[in-house]
């Protein structure tokens, strides 16, 4: 019996030496994104395209090593060298938009001054020819020609055109703004001709851009006006006097405390904004409101359109977020006809949804994922189905471009390509009949993609989370010219940081494909066991589970995972409109727990497939919808999530957003609210909330304190003075370290040491 008590004791000791880690603080703070970003620069192009069509410029900052600065702008940003790159499209060949040492040279020679490079300012402002940036030295703007590198004067730049204050007719004549919230128009020529249009606006049922503003007759500001050609116009209006109002304190506002009072929509609410439309005639001196009444509380969108002067095109919402339809307008009567009638049971996938009208209004580019996958159709203009433009198992993305004439338009499709995460953007060329379709980037990576407005060339940035981005310089039938940027991470890596690791597990179904990643320790040994945290968010508009090269993500796993955790992020069926839509549409009518159940499944088969997981220890935090998230796991599956930090958490949904509510949960489905759940807390739990957030409002966080107060259930609450939705500056810092020292009190320190009995 002794022999057996002795061996229990080596037993216990050898387990607490192979699972009690000490957190590692000093590595996690060596990883913080904040030392993280001085070491890597520019990893994307954006570029802005010259309209002569030869150039596009762009913008790179670098990591400053104390080289050479000779092309790079006066200032660093931060600790980085910020460039300016003119490229020629044609040949590819890149350049410095300003060559710094010549520029000084020449200065010198101009002003016979000893002219200092800190001394001298550079602009990407372009002359009229577009073959010359400004540079300023002192009082004086010279011109510098990029190709020739020559420094001039700036004597004959025409001046800046002058941009109207209000909204203007086509031809100039007629104008259009608003006094005391009603709307006006004048000729151009003669303001004392003007004419009001309207009589029974006021503040929150207004015609200016600013709805709530304290507005008198005596001054004009700008409307909400649009014009369609150089008579017609039209304008929506909203009604929202009636919405009710939430508030915030700022307690931190000296010399005293300031309360902001807002209007926000509820789920379920009896008063919500209300839509009208207004189409006006100049030359007729008429304004008139149409009748689009079809749905009660339904919203209304135009959409703009080119080429057509005698309809507007309107898009009418049903409430229950299920049923819309594209009507067209007509400008000299007012008449109304139906066009298009979209049912998608149970909400219309708006985030992808998508609708274009070209010819003049003779055809229209209509998205849908009626057949359940989001494709793209071609109506003409009485709504009668012309073809399918895309068809397939994948969905079809944004379009980036489209050629009207040659009848091809550019977009975005996910999961076409076989093989390749179905989370990669990949573009494609496609023509408007359906017939023909072309691969454009083809490379096994997710892509970022801008369009010459030519449509000649393309400028495509790719990565993959375990391959260093590349930005290219492409022709618009897919051969390559040029590598334009290829970001140097040499000290990322020197520095001692990985990539994060991606895998790929199952639904609780057992069928469904979940894409996650895994952030280690960087000093990580596989026969050691770690604590796991799950980082979540449950959507529906997104996952965030990044797929391009990412150093600095949102939520600074990478420091996290320093301190001795496994930190796991991971996608859920109800996350992603991108995938299917079953998949995204899931989670209907459950709002508040469609994801935990996956969350948990990909932990447990993560576990079994690394032994180096210790699945006695997991932790969970997340923000907004993940601090939700968070505390319903947690409360739901007590034994399993002993750890969460749950920030700015929508606790509370009845509360919260009324599109988020009426969408994803449904306007007849009673709302679940994590309060309910509280008595099943068990484990550590630190609710934090910004005390300004006026888009998940504080008291999503104080009604689950309460709940839990009643529960009798201890508890830690941060409260950070002064911030809203997004933590910034010193809060950001300390909400980070302190949710990092919480973790690792209680899901490693804690839960490690050996307990006296």
């Amino acid at each position: 019996m002794r022999k057996k008590i002795i061996s229990a004791v080596l037993s216990l000791f050898v387990s607490v030496s192979i699972f009690a880690q000490a957190p590692n603080y000093k590595a996690a703070q060596k990883f913080d994104a904040p030392n993280l970003s001085k070491l890597i620069g520019t990893t994307k192009v954006i570029p802005f395209f010259l309209k002569n069509g030869k150039y596009f410029w762009f913008v790179a900052d670098e990591p400053n090593n104390n080289t050479s600065q000779s092309n790079s702008t006066a200032d660093s940003i931060g600790n980085k060298i910020s460039t300016h790159y003119i490229v020629n499209l044609a040949t590819g060949k890149k350049q410095p938009l300003f060559d710094k040492q010549q520029i000084v040279s020449e200065l010198k020679v101009l002003t016979g001054e000893e002219v200092k490079e800190k001394q001298v300012m550079y602009w990407a402002t372009f002359s009229e020819d577009e073959k010359c940036v400004q540079v300023k030295y002192g009082t004086k703007t010279y011109d510098y020609n990029f190709e020739t590198k020559k420094l001039t004067v700036q004597l004959n730049r025409a001046p800046l055109k002058k941009i109207a204050s209000f909204n203007v007719s086509s031809d100039g004549k007629w104008e259009v703004y608003s006094k005391a919230h009603n709307l006006y128009i004048a000729p151009t020529a003669n303001k004392k001709e003007e004419r009001q249009l309207s009589f029974d606006a006021e503040p929150y049922f207004s015609f200016c851009v600013d709805e709530k503003g304290d507005y008198t007759k005596d001054k004009a500001y700008p409307s909400n006006t649009k014009w369609i050609g150089s008579k017609y116009f039209y304008v929506v209006r909203r009604d929202t006097r009636k919405v009710a109002t939430m508030s915030v304190i700022a307690s931190a506002i000296t010399p005293r405390p300031r309360v902001s009072t807002y209007k926000y929509e509820l789920p379920g609410d009896k008063d919500v904004a209300q839509y009208e439309l207004y189409i006006g005639n100049a030359d007729d001196n008429t304004f008139k409101k149409v009748d689009l009444t079809r749905w009660p509380d339904q919203q209304l969108e135009v959409v703009t359109t080119e080429g057509n002067t005698k309809d507007v095109y309107v898009i009418r919402r049903k409430r229950t977020r299920d049923e819309m339809e594209l009507c067209a307008v007509d400008l000299a009567t007012g008449n109304v006809r139906s066009i298009i009638h979209e049912i998608s049971k149970p909400f219309i996938n708006e985030d992808f949804f998508n609708v274009a009208i070209i010819k003049a209004g003779n055809e229209i580019i209509w998205w849908s994922d009626r057949s359940g996958w989001g494709q793209y159709y071609r109506y003409d203009a009485n709504g009668k189905l012309l073809n399918r433009i895309t068809n397939g198992d994948f969905t079809a993305g944004k379009i980036i471009s489209m050629d009207v004439q040659r009848g091809e338009m550019y977009l975005y499709a996910f999961g076409k390509k076989a093989g390749i995460n179905p989370y990669y953007s990949m573009v494609y060329k496609v023509t408007l009949d359906g017939k023909s379709e072309q691969l454009l980037t083809p490379e096994n990576a997710t892509h970022q993609v801008f369009i010459s407005p030519d449509r000649k060339y393309f400028v495509d940035n790719y990565s993959r989370i375990d391959m260093a981005p590349v930005s290219v310089l492409g022709k618009i039938d897919g051969k390559q010219i040029v590598e334009v940027l290829k970001p140097n991470v040499s000290q990322l890596y020197a520095y001692g940081w990985k990539n994060a690791e991606s895998f790929t597990v199952k639904a609780k179904d057992g069928v469904t494909d979940l894409y996650g990643l895994i952030w280690k320790p960087f000093d990580f040994d596989p026969n050691k066991k770690y604590p796991v945290i799950s980082q979540v968010y449950p959507g529906p508009q997104i996952e965030t589970v990044w797929n391009d090269f990412t150093v600095l993500d949102k939520y600074n796993n990478a420091a996290l995972a320093q301190l001795g955790f496994i930190v796991v992020a991971v996608g859920h069926r109800g996350n992603s409109p991108i995938r299917n839509a079953a998949y995204y549409k899931y989670g209907y009518g459950n709002l508040r727990d469609y994801a935990i159940d996956d969350d948990k499944y990909a932990l447990e088969q993560l576990a079994q497939r690394y032994s180096f997981i210790d699945l006695t220890k997991v932790g969970i935090f997340g923000h907004s919808g993940g601090g939700m998230m968070t505390v319903a796991a947690m409360c739901k599956y007590p034994d399993f999530y002993k750890v969460g930090v749950a920030s700015s958490g929508n606790h509370d949904n009845r509360i919260y957003n009324r599109t988020w509510g009426e969408t994803y949960q449904g306007l007849a489905q009673k709302m679940p609210v994590n309060q309910d759940l509280a008595s099943g807390l068990k484990g550590h739990l630190m609710l934090v909330t910004g005390e300004v957030d006026e888009n998940v409002n504080p008291a999503n966080t104080y009604r689950m304190v309460d709940a839990l107060i009643k529960a009798d259930k201890d508890f830690d609450l941060m409260v950070l003075p002064g911030e809203s939705h997004s933590y910034e500056g010193a809060a950001k810092s300390y909400f980070q370290k302190r949710l990092r020292a919480y973790f690792a009190k209680y899901l490693m320190e804690e839960v490690s040491a050996p307990k006296s009995k």
